[in-house]
């Protein structure tokens, strides 16, 4: 059976990796989802103002996407409480899901890869 999901996409947060004109396309689209108002924060807008090795905040590492109906799940960093991020022992972090409320779906689809790193 196919995955039934319409679009999986890793949240960059390294500038470098945020210049495609097909994560561009996502990212023009994930702006008019406005997901900063339901608490998920993406400063992919700073990317372009960061030094060299600096990385874009946010609260979460990737969003799920489904079109029948239409609906979304952030995997949301999980945080220790200091506000720091709790690692995985893997070399990345603790996550879990949160449903977001979608307008429309972007034109990608399949998967979008988040930071090489």
């Amino acid at each position: 059976m196919p995955d039934p999901t319409y679009l999986v996409a890793g949240i960059r947060t390294m500038p470098e990796y945020m210049t495609s004109p097909g994560y561009r396309n996502f990212l023009t689209w994930l702006g008019g989802q406005k997901l900063h108002l339901q608490g998920h924060v993406y400063e992919w807008d700073t990317a372009a103002s960061l030094p060299p090795g600096g990385r874009v905040y946010a609260t979460y590492k990737t969003l799920t996407l489904w079109d029948d109906p239409i609906r979304g799940v952030v995997a949301v960093f999980d945080l220790d409480e200091n506000g720091d991020r709790i690692p995985d022992g893997s070399g990345g972090y603790t996550t879990h899901d949160e449903d977001v409320t979608l307008t429309s779906l972007p034109s990608n689809t399949g998967v979008i890869p988040g930071d090489p790193t």
